[in-house]
């Protein structure tokens, strides 16, 4: 895989800073979205999530529900990565 580059790993530093997507945690950790079953990594399409968002009893990872029940109840991950890049102020306001 792929390691980030010093851009990328810059950025995710202002991704921690939004807090967890799902419940505003401030301890967050880096969800790659899009890899399934642990493909490939896109380092530019992440988003933060809280340990219990992220890998807990209400992880996104599947272990409890599956990452489609997940993204039912709480948002899809094209969602997040949207929310994310407005956030930056990466995108226009629509």
């Amino acid at each position: 895989m792929k390691r980030p580059t010093k851009a990328q790993r810059e950025r995710w530093s202002r991704i921690a800073e939004l807090g967890c997507m799902v419940c505003g945690a401030w301890q967050v950790q880096i969800h790659h979205c899009f890899t399934g079953g642990g493909g490939r990594k896109d380092h530019d399409k992440v988003a933060p999530l809280c340990h219990e968002h992220h890998i807990g009893r209400e992880g996104i990872d599947g272990r409890v529900m599956s990452k489609k029940a997940w993204q039912a109840k709480y948002m899809t991950e094209d969602k997040m990565i949207e929310r994310v890049k407005h956030l930056l102020g990466e995108v226009d306001a629509k």
